[in-house]
């Protein structure tokens, strides 16, 4: 590539070379045949794309060594199994056509005809907008998509491109906009930032301003699916969806939500109507500086654009190759489907699902459940349907027997299709704990969960809490801080830290957070149940039930009876107030299940020795996930010395210990 001087600013000539039909994009890294993108390993394209532009000589090993492998150490096998790659892919499409020739002793020509045609492009100041006519999707991309990926002059940002697709409808269009802004951003960290261990980046919400009442599980299913997908590459942390939204209630600002996330770049994107199309608007945002580091727009109507989705993958690819191991490049070309219906029911169960209620998880188990109907091998979507049964299982919506067979048979179904899938992993690892406590298992399928997902913050979150429960605190710590490194303002992050915190005595600095995450998340349970705890530790019975009352009325949206307890306490009927409390929940349990320890737990604030045991034998009998948690709950320590409250809690123990 040639870069010229004018008016002060870099111009930058694209170098495109036809030969035999195929046409090899140098500036983006793109090699087509008749339209269609050529799939070739990094090492592969790069030793192609030096013996074209140097084709008028023989270019020997040792060169191509320099230029390829440059400092890394290499066999002269390795090039030998390079060149052989690149002739059988070169001949699947040309059989025959010898491109590539051996000179004994001297190294190696490209032989076939070569036509050469450069372009000038545009100073980066320039908003140009580009027509394609209707031609196939790869020839579009290569006469028009110069900037996505290229090799452009470290000194400026890319410049603004308007991009008209194949008319096509909107969530498949999406889904082609999502490799164009992993390009972007992975060409911005790969080749424009000074060396660092890693960066972070956040995606805003896809903001619906077109009036088009849009779907909002596909937009924040799509988002997510960028966020997972930019999360493939070395180098890059990318905060998760739930954090940004967080983040982003009651704040308009990119950059102060920016920083809010910690990041140093944000993706914000915005779909919006334009003289009678659908327009797509998308910038890379610099956060410590405030500048813009790309921008790019998008126009489209109409029906099917999934067909686009290989060339995408292709650049994007190519955009990471420089911080991407082999092992890497090639998950971050696989497809998780090739059925454009499937995937967008996938992205809708995903949001679905991040909801975590009942209503949540019952309309994501039906679109996961869509998504497998469609193409029975999508491995990640049976892994949702495993993800589901195991919230509404752990959630307390279902108990075990209708919901964990169901959730191991998806696990397995997805393991099957794809050996190396995390999500599944995990959700396997969180079966062996919370109903099979069989701890060997636990530990090993979370280690492998987090090896083949480093920088996913749900399986050590997962992990180091369960170590937690398990009285491995220290170790639990590691994992949870770990979480919050990738996704520092996760609620349920910062809670499983104050856990861990308050089990290893720490109760001041655990109380410090639970009431930072309350006032952030005042309709979460969980931190005003842990509250709760530290003040029974405290002896400080008034404050532990009023968090306990405020925790159940969250949970059952039930106020009347919390009121009416509450009530009975103020009177000083406290005795009466945990009866009817219990009472109702029986009443409850008799006629819709939830876990079991519920009861317990009201018992167990009487003191009531009778009914805490029976409800815990029932927790025990349907394999309850809560019931773990008594392990370290105070409020049942009149216990201690029972013959059979002793047994069980040994039962618990042993099935999560080493």
């Amino acid at each position: 590539m040639s870069n010229l001087e004018g008016n002060g600013k870099s111009l930058t000539q694209r170098e495109l070379y036809t030969f035999s039909g195929f046409s090899l994009d140098v500036s983006s890294g793109l090699l087509t045949h008749s339209g269609a993108v050529v799939r070739l390993a990094p090492r592969v394209y790069q030793v192609l794309a030096y013996l074209v532009t140097n084709r008028e000589r023989i270019v020997s090993k040792d060169e191509i060594f320099s230029a390829v492998w440059q400092d890394t150490f290499v066999e002269d096998n390795a090039l030998s199994y390079t060149i052989s790659q690149l002739r059988k892919t070169l001949a699947a499409y040309e059989p025959d056509t010898v491109f590539v020739e051996t000179v004994p002793r001297r190294g190696f020509r490209f032989v076939a005809e070569v036509k050469e045609i450069e372009t000038a492009l545009s100073p980066p100041s320039q908003f140009a907008e580009v027509v394609l006519e209707r031609r196939t999707v790869s020839e579009e991309w290569i006469e028009e998509s110069d900037d996505a990926g290229a090799m452009i002059d470290p000194g400026r940002a890319l410049p603004a491109r308007t991009y008209h697709p194949l008319r096509k409808p909107l969530g498949v269009t999406l889904l082609f906009l999502l490799g164009v802004f992993v390009a972007g951003a992975g060409w911005y960290f790969t080749r424009q930032q000074p060396a660092k261990d890693q960066r972070t980046i956040a995606v805003m919400p896809l903001k619906d301003l077109s009036g088009a009442n849009v779907d909002n599980s596909l937009t924040l299913g799509l988002t997510d699916a960028l966020i997972r997908q930019l999360g493939r590459a070395d180098g890059l942390v990318v905060r998760p969806l739930g954090s940004t939204l967080t983040a982003a209630e009651g704040e308009s600002d990119s950059f102060a939500i920016g920083r809010k996330l910690e990041v140093d770049a944000i993706v914000d994107w915005k779909l919006q109507p334009s003289d009678g199309e659908n327009r797509i608007s998308a910038q890379l945002l610099n956060v410590a500086d405030g500048k813009q580091l790309w921008e790019q727009s998008f126009v489209f109507s109409g029906n099917d654009l999934f067909s686009i989705q290989d060339s995408v993958a292709d650049l994007t690819a190519r955009a990471l190759v420089a911080h991407v191991s082999e092992e890497q490049f090639a998950r971050l070309h696989e497809k998780m489907t090739a059925n454009s219906e499937a995937y967008q029911a996938y992205l809708r169960g995903r949001y679905h699902w991040s909801r975590r209620n009942l209503d949540g998880f019952q309309k994501a188990l039906a679109y996961f459940e869509q998504a497998v109907s469609l193409d029975p091998r999508f491995a990640e979507a049976h892994a949702g349907i495993a993800d589901v049964h195991l919230g509404l299982y752990d959630y307390g919506y279902k108990p075990a027997t209708r919901s964990v067979p169901e959730a191991r048979a998806a696990v397995e179904r997805a393991l099957a299709l794809k050996p190396m899938l995390s999500e599944a992993f995990s959700a396997r690892a969180s079966i062996a704990f919370l109903h099979d406590r069989d701890w060997a298992a636990t530990e090993a399928d979370f280690l492998r969960a987090i090896e083949l997902s480093p920088r996913d913050a749900t399986p050590r979150l997962r992990f180091g809490w369960m170590l937690s429960v398990a009285g491995r605190t220290e170790e639990g710590l590691v994992q949870l801080r770990k979480a919050e490194e990738l996704d520092p303002t996760s609620r349920i992050g910062q809670t499983n830290i104050a856990y861990n915190r308050m089990l290893s005595g720490d109760l001041q600095q655990a109380e410090s957070v639970l009431l930072n995450v309350i006032r952030t998340a005042p309709d979460f349970s969980l931190p005003h149940w842990y509250l709760g705890t530290i003040y029974f530790l405290r002896n400080d019975v008034e404050a532990s039930m009023n968090e306990y009352f405020t925790a159940f009325a969250i949970d059952e949206g039930n106020s009347e009876l919390v009121d009416a307890v509450r009530a009975k306490f103020d009177s000083g009927q406290r005795d009466a107030g945990l009866r009817e409390w219990r009472e109702a929940l029986e009443s409850r349990y008799a006629e819709k299940y939830f876990p079991p320890s519920n009861i317990a737990l009201v018992a167990a604030f009487a003191k009531d020795q009778e009914k805490t045991m029976k409800w815990l034998r029932a927790s025990l009998k349907v394999r309850d996930p809560w019931l773990l948690q008594i392990l370290h709950d105070p409020e049942y320590r009149f216990l201690a010395g029972d013959q059979e409250f002793d047994a069980l809690i040994n039962e618990l123990r042993s099935g999560i210990s080493k």
